[in-house]
């Protein structure tokens, strides 16, 4: 191998090491990437990649980017999907929550009501025999 050849192979190594930590910061992340985010620094690494292990050729490159592209979609897409449906689903089910806890105040209100209603009726029932119809 010549310099020029090690130092560029050396040079896609770094860059294709770079794409891959970069990546890796965007799976570990708190926030969710963009939906594509993973495809298409899969496809970038995979082209790379191709490139590097089959020299210039652009079908390398190309079969190295639709493999990076799926692997991509399989490890970050996917993965930020599900956390997204989760989120989704626990948001949900926090809605469900706060409405049967609602519809559980409206209840004990209605409850309360009923029984002052009653114990209104029971005292003017009480009142109307102590001290006659007439009080």
């Amino acid at each position: 191998m010549t310099q020029i050849t090690r130092h560029k192979t050396g040079l896609t190594l770094a860059t294709l090491a770079t794409a891959a930590l970069l990546l890796t910061a965007c799976e570990t992340g708190p926030d969710t990437a963009s939906p594509g985010l993973g495809t298409a620094g899969g496809a970038a690494i995979g082209a790379g990649a191709g490139r590097l292990i089959f020299g210039n050729s652009t079908t390398g490159m190309l079969i190295g980017a639709g493999v990076g592209g799926l692997a991509g979609n399989m490890t970050l897409d996917r993965s930020a999907e599900e956390r997204r449906r989760q989120e989704q689903e626990a948001a949900a089910d926090a809605q469900m929550r706060r409405q049967l806890e609602l519809e559980r105040q409206r209840a004990l209100q209605e409850e309360e009501v009923r029984r002052q209603i009653e114990e209104q009726r029971l005292f003017d029932e009480w009142r109307r025999e102590r001290y006659g119809s007439g009080a």
